[in-house]
């Protein structure tokens, strides 16, 4: 809590923990500004926050209880499939001979320490702008990723492996010889193409889709169906070119880690902007949770400086430059209300097996195209006990889609494909894993930027519906390089065993071992 000795007057306030606003804060405080990084809520994260199951339930009796608190999120449906308390059981699982555990309310309220569950689940590409900077800054030290373990999609009625490499292209029986031929062709040409030859090449098909442009090229319903749906992870109306830039990040990001182009956090993705908030406190940065803010206020002081004013439970707060959510920030501050956009779609499953069969636990990545012509391709996140997720025996699954109808509207039916949602006996022989607890809930989309009406206060957006970070990375970057014009962005922080202590630090006593055991023996 901020007391009379709390500092008054900053470089730098941040409003917001989420991804931008942590990167920014992380950034600044690196280069040695004076930086103070606040949340109105009790936790870090914001809407790219991570829950335990307990902290989930609260989440979702706040949002039912004050839908004012938490604008954002909305159509929030949960329904349980399990009995609030049941006998213990066991039944054995089929594939394995293993036993499986039956489960209950209460057994997901006993190990709710052991959930981690996303609100805006998202991938690394293993060589993009994340995984760079987290390299690059040091950052990496304060996380752990696992790799995702394969890429699926939904091909005639049932999920379907896609061929990430050249080995699992021509390994595959999903594609004929001359189909392998086609598609290595295709995406070699794909990954061989620099910015400008690209342009140039797709320069007449502008205003097309790149499901046009692969019909075009002669490829096979089959080909076009791995290319557009599970490697550019688009629709039908994909544009032409932004299609094929897609197909290349996924192809520039195979090999550095594993099989697939992907890399996913330990613990969720929510523990990345919480990896920014530890450097930026490492440099000095302070931080002030369940701090909310009652009013923002602009003055312009000697030499026509503009100086922002925050008022916090009766303290005031002065700072050269302000970075806010766009969640937090005052209507009159913002020179525009946000682009129009389309909503998100989210849901999020707890069944008792994983989608598809493996050898080892696996880690998923499933593109569902659109079941219909006006819907949109669904992106479906499966993680398990591994990852520090779940308890053991159960594995939780994302869907995220643009809005449509609703979020239950949107995704019930691609989830009734993969999943046994009927409830009851869990011991039942199945060939889809049971659907133990869902939440379905709609998220408005303020990804798009937003201009301040004043220089010196920064509007950060809330995340979107892609798969990756690059856009939260991107915009981090540019408010930080008006903030601090010609500083570098996150330079890399040392370890703490190269940090050198200034001449006039006090040491304290060598260890003088060796002097003693060379001294003489007492009579």
């Amino acid at each position: 809590m901020m007391d009379e000795d709390f500092p008054t007057d900053f470089q730098v306030i941040v409003v917001g923990t989420g991804m931008v606003e942590s990167i920014v804060a992380a950034a600044c405080s690196r280069i040695g500004k004076n930086v103070l990084h606040m949340d109105s809520s009790d936790h870090y994260g914001g809407l790219w926050a991570s829950y335990n199951f307990e902290g989930l339930q609260k989440f979702i009796k706040e949002v039912n209880s004050d839908p004012d608190r938490q604008k954002q999120v909305y159509n929030l449906s949960e329904k349980w499939f399990i009995e609030k308390e049941s006998a213990q059981g066991e039944t054995t699982d089929e594939n394995k001979g293993e036993p499986r555990k039956v489960w209950s309310q209460a057994d997901f309220a006993a190990e709710y320490r052991k959930f981690n569950i996303d609100t805006t689940p998202k991938l690394l590409f293993s060589r993009g702008p994340l995984v760079e900077l987290l390299i690059s800054s040091n950052i990496a030290r304060y996380a752990e990723f696992r790799c995702v373990t394969r890429v699926l999609t939904w091909l005639n009625d049932q999920l379907m492996p896609v061929p990430c490499s050249r080995a699992d292209v021509f390994a595959t029986e999903a594609v004929g010889i001359v189909e392998k031929r086609m598609l290595m062709k295709m995406l070699t040409s794909i990954v061989g193409y620099s910015e400008e030859e690209m342009n140039n090449e797709f320069k007449d098909w502008n205003n097309k889709t790149l499901k046009e442009y692969l019909t075009h090229k002669g490829l096979t319903p089959n080909l076009i169906h791995y290319i557009l749906y599970a490697i550019a992870g688009g629709n039908n109306s994909l544009p032409c070119l932004e299609g094929v830039k897609e197909c290349k990040k996924f192809l520039m990001s195979l090999g550095r880690y594993g099989n697939t182009p992907f890399l996913w956090p330990m613990y969720g993705s929510g523990e990345l902007p919480q990896c920014f908030c530890r450097l930026c406190a490492v440099f000095g940065g302070v931080y002030c949770l369940n701090r909310p803010i009652d009013k923002v206020e602009t003055k312009t002081v000697d030499e026509g400086k503009t100086v922002v004013t925050i008022d916090s439970k009766s303290k005031k707060l002065n700072c050269d430059h302000l970075v806010i959510g766009v969640h937090e920030c005052p209507e009159e501050l913002m020179s525009s209300e946000p682009a129009e956009s389309c909503d998100i779609s989210k849901a999020v499953f707890v069944t008792n097996g994983t989608i598809m069969a493996s050898e080892k636990e696996p880690l998923t990545l499933l593109r569902f195209p659109p079941l219909a012509d006006d819907d949109n391709a669904v992106t479906v996140l499966e993680v398990g006990p591994a990852t520090g997720s779940c308890p053991k025996g159960l594995f939780v699954v994302y869907f995220i889609t643009k809005k449509t109808k609703d979020a239950e509207s949107d995704l019930k039916p691609y989830a009734e494909r993969i999943f046994d949602m009927s409830g009851g006996d869990q011991t039942a022989a199945t060939d889809k894993p049971k659907c133990l607890w869902s939440l379905f809930y709609n998220v408005k989309d303020t990804s798009s930027p937003v201009s301040s009406v004043v220089d010196n206060v920064h509007v950060c957006s809330g995340p979107d519906a892609g798969l990756d970070f690059d856009r939260a990375v991107e915009q981090a970057e540019q408010i930080f390089k008006k903030i601090c014009p010609g500083e570098e962005f996150l330079p890399r922080a040392p370890n703490p065993e190269e940090i050198v202590f200034e001449d006039d630090v006090t040491h304290g006593p060598e260890f003088q071992r060796e002097q003693d055991e060379e001294a003489e023996p007492k009579e």
